[in-house]
């Protein structure tokens, strides 16, 4: 049998330019699931592309706690008090003390969804910017909100470094936290990390695929042009040269960018 590789773009619906450059990676390239940010500035936009490809890749939410405004109103150790997520440092610095309160975040988590549905967008999964979606406190909010869909979890065995381990440590609790829940977590082994931000991207995505890491596997990519709104609204983003590189290997035709012993569709559905 051959490998299986899903190419899933996180991000659609941040910017104007990050939708246009996951379209292209979706019509043009090898990508066949994408999440929608709905606390994105194009969030209307990057909907109306999720509906357009409903059935012929997955669609899931990136649950945002950083980025935008929360849908529910203010956060307690989350927001502001005009409702503006404060930074990713911030937000995971709190979580980890216990600050937030779960039923707030619970409401919120509740109100993306909703917010997807209201926009036409029928979800197979989550996974969070930022990889919100297993930090403490809001992890246990997406478990009871979201346990009908596919989630995320994103501990990469291939990537190295201190932010590699953390999430692989964030990830790990998440998986116990929802065994302890009696939730299933069928999604497919995680990697993308080693190729984020990287001007060398296409060598060392040729490197991945060489090896490997599982028979199935999810590869997390961002493809996008850039635009000023994503400059002002994510600053954790690849820049310049690193941006260019990774959109230009997602929008060649995928026999030119996947080996043909790869099979590329998409993920299982949701358990």
């Amino acid at each position: 049998m051959k490998p299986r590789v899903v190419f899933h773009a996180d991000d659609l619906g941040i910017s104007p330019g990050v939708s246009r450059g996951i379209a292209r990676a979706v019509e043009d390239g090898p990508v066949r699931a994408v999440s929608l940010c709905v606390t994105g500035a194009d969030a209307e936009g990057g909907a109306s592309l999720a509906r357009r490809w409903e059935g012929e890749i997955d669609l899931g939410l990136h649950l945002s706690f950083t980025l935008g405004r929360a849908l529910s109103g203010p956060i307690e150790g989350l927001t502001d008090p005009l409702g503006r997520f404060l930074p990713l440092r911030t937000v995971l610095a709190r979580c980890a003390l216990g600050v937030p309160v779960e039923a707030q975040v619970r409401r919120e988590v509740i109100a993306q969804l909703e917010r997807a549905d209201a926009l036409g967008v029928r979800l197979d999964h989550l996974d969070g910017h930022h990889h919100v979606h297993v930090f403490p406190v809001i992890r246990d909010a997406v478990l009871g909100a979201a346990r009908h869909l596919r989630l995320r979890v994103p501990d990469d065995r291939v990537a190295r470094g201190a932010r590699a381990r953390l999430l692989g440590a964030l990830a790990r609790g998440f998986r116990s936290r929802a065994a302890a829940r009696g939730v299933t977590l069928d999604a497919l082994p995680f990697v993308g990390l080693a190729l984020h931000d990287r001007a060398d991207f296409e060598a060392r995505l040729e490197g991945l695929l060489a090896a490997p890491p599982a028979p199935a596997f999810e590869l997390m990519v961002h493809p996008r042009e850039e635009d000023a709104a994503f400059r002002r609204l994510d600053r954790l983003g690849a820049r310049g040269d690193r941006y260019r590189a990774e959109l230009a290997a997602l929008t060649r035709p995928w026999p030119q960018c996947v080996p043909a012993r790869f099979s590329l569709v998409g993920a299982p559905g949701p358990g």
